[in-house]
């Protein structure tokens, strides 16, 4: 059985689901690390141009759930930026 689990990106207010140019504003690629989940972007990160994960307010519950996953596989979680 295998799971997939979602990025962080998609409960980002950056994120661009309509926009088939970019996959934020952050960047043209979102890059693998993010997307992988090893990175939160809640940190500056190479080539952001200065965008950092900003959760979609209405997402909170389902971000908190998607982390209890995570930790249930022993994946680190996503942090919420300060």
């Amino acid at each position: 059985m295998s799971c997939i689990l979602p990025p962080v990106c998609v409960f980002c207010q950056h994120f661009l689901e309509d926009d088939p140019d970019r996959e934020c504003q952050a960047f043209v690629e979102i890059p693998a690390a993010i997307m992988d989940g090893k990175c939160d972007h809640t940190e500056p990160y190479p080539g952001d141009n200065g965008y950092r994960f900003r959760l979609v307010p209405e997402e909170l519950e389902t971000f908190l759930e998607l982390n209890e996953v995570r930790r249930e596989f022993k994946l680190p979680t996503f942090r919420l930026p300060d």
